[in-house]
Order: structure tokens, then sequence, then C-alpha cells
């Protein structure tokens, strides 16, 4: 949901019995040098991390607050969405890229649809009147794509998503925040496609984005508590190897910074000095393996966290988002 975001994602097609969508990335020829990289596994759990079932999710009428207000870290829930609904969209992901000429964004792979941070990007030259019809635009096609996506993909994954945020939320009402000036709204939801040997999303927490690319959160700020919003994704299609989401041991603070998104080892801290994630002995970090179907529910904004690079032949593809409260704590919002 950022501004740099689409700098992470792109690549070409390739066509395998394994998944119905895959990119065969481009060969590499220059030699980069990098730092011998020296990241540890933590022998012990670092943060508060629950494996559950969706059933046992039962325990947490709560849990979203309970994650807010950081009385717990997150949770891995098994088999949130059954085989045969990922499979419709994993399938009709690839028929609606297909139809709609749908471009690799970098050579790292893609998103879909336009998540709304890169779409401000790209609309940051305008004039502010053309800014705001082409804002009206966007949300009202984004409206669109969250209304008939059970539709299109043969799955309410819409109703699904709502109604477990709900359930462990302690029944608030659970929507998608409104577009400009309240026409449209944000999509619920956006694919993610990472192809091996390239893709990746580097060490990044969601209070960084914020902190870094206000501009783009304004339209939301206004009503949701962006600030330690946490993040949710289902995996969809696992990669060979690689793609965990590590977490690492350490938090957000505020005046904490990166050279630029793409930055993958420096974290800036707020007195001046710096952390070396690749290098430094002292961080460590906790890898999850999420499984096709499985949901991951974090503390995504002050968690400090990297998707790790794919490796093998076939792509690691997620469907997810960001969640969080409004001001007065009435409703949850959940976005992408």
């Amino acid at each position: 949901m950022f501004k740099n975001i689409i700098n992470w994602i792109g690549a070409n097609r390739k066509e395998t019995n394994d998944s119905p969508a895959i990119l065969k990335p481009q060969p590499e020829n220059k030699v980069i040098e990098t730092p011998k990289v020296l990241e540890k596994e933590a022998d012990n759990n670092l943060y508060n991390f629950n494996v559950v079932s969706k059933e046992e999710m039962k325990k947490y009428p709560d849990a979203i607050m309970d994650m807010f207000t950081g009385k717990t870290d997150g949770f891995l829930i098994k088999n949130f969405m059954s085989i045969e609904d990922v499979d419709k969209l994993l399938a009709c992901l690839e028929e609606v890229r297909t139809n709609n000429g749908i471009q690799a964004s970098s050579k790292v792979g893609f998103t879909y649809p336009t998540i709304f941070a890169e779409f401000s990007r790209k609309t940051a030259a305008l004039s502010e009147e053309e800014k705001q019809a082409a804002a009206v635009r966007y949300y009202e096609e984004m409206e669109q794509f969250n209304n008939t996506f059970k539709e299109i993909y043969g799955v309410d994954a819409l109703g699904q998503i709502t109604d477990f945020f709900k359930s462990i939320g302690g029944n608030r009402e659970v929507v998608q925040p409104k577009g400009s000036n309240k026409q449209g709204a944000f999509p619920f939801v956006t694919f993610r496609y990472l192809v091996p040997y390239q893709g990746l999303i580097t060490i990044h927490c969601g209070n960084y984005f914020g902190a870094t690319f206000n501009e783009s959160y304004v339209e939301l700020n206004q009503q949701v508590r962006s600030t330690d919003q946490m993040s949710y994704f289902i995996m969809l299609q696992e990669p060979e190897e690689g793609g965990e989401l590590s977490l690492f041991n350490f938090r957000w603070q505020e005046g904490q910074t990166k050279v630029s998104p793409e930055e993958d080892n420096e974290i800036i801290q707020p007195d001046g000095t710096k952390i070396y994630v690749q290098t430094d002995t002292s961080i460590l970090k906790n890898k999850l393996r999420p499984q096709k179907g499985d949901m991951i529910l974090f503390e995504g904004g002050n968690i400090w966290h990297r998707v790790e690079t794919i490796k093998g032949n076939i792509p690691r593809i997620t469907f997810g988002g960001f969640l969080s409260f409004s001001h007065d704590f009435e409703k949850i919002y959940f976005w992408s």
C-alpha cells in the first residue's frame, strides 16, 4: 500500500503444471557483491504468536483489539480458506490477468488490483482538479472490484474475511474505508505475486511506510487509525523454497527510517545510529511458513518484517491487506 511498493513486484510469464499462473524471472548476468549474511533464526519464539485453527479462534473474541494493544502479536490460522476456494482464486487470477493485459511492474513480480498508494504516486503530477477526478474514478472502480469479486472469482472472499474479522473483533462492524470525498471505496484485498530468485519484500513495517509516505495516507487517516495497523494475508501458492515471513526482534520506534523502501539491511535509528540486520549478530528472527489456505494475521504496523527471497520454480502468491480501527473504535476497517 505504499508509494514505492510497486518497485517490489514484476517479471515475465511461464506456464507449468504446478500452478495456473507462473512467471519466469529474467536471467541476471551482472554479479552483485553483497555483505556476508549472518542472519540467525532464534531458538525461541520472539513474539506471542499463536498457531490455531479457524475454529480455535473462537477463544479470541477480541483478538484484533488484543493485537492493537499489544496483548498478543499475531496468529497463524491453519486452513482458513479451503483448497477448493484457493484453486478457484488462482485460476481466475490468471484469467483476469490475461484478459486485462496486466503486465509485470518490476523484476520481482506484481500486485493486482492497483494499490491506493501506487495510484497516488501515478497521479501526483496532475493538477488538483485532474487528481480529484482520477481519485473518484479509481475508488469507484475499486468499489466495483469489491462488489463483483464473488461473481467474477466464484469465491465470497469478502464475505468470509468480513465475517471472520467480526467474530474476532468484538462483534464490531467491519467495512472498507470510503474513497475520495466518500465516493467509492478502498479495495478489500490485493493479490501479491513474487517470482523465484528475484521476488521478495524487503524489511519494513507499516508504521515506516505511514511515516515516510504520509501524503498517500491522507484519505485513509481521516477514517482509520493507520498507526499500528495490522496485516493479514492468505497463502494461495507456496514457493518450493524461501518466501517465509520473517519477524525480526525489534519494533518500530518513531523516527526510524531507511534510505529507500528497497533497502534490505540498514535501518536508521532515531538518534542516527544504524542497525544492519544482515550482519549484526544481535539481530534474530522467527520464520513463519504458512501453507496453502493458511492465514497470517499479525502486528505488521510495528514489527519489522520481511518476505524472504523466493527459490525454486514456483512463485509465491498471496492474498491480503491491512486492518485497523476507526478513531472511535466502533468499527474495524480492512483494505489494501
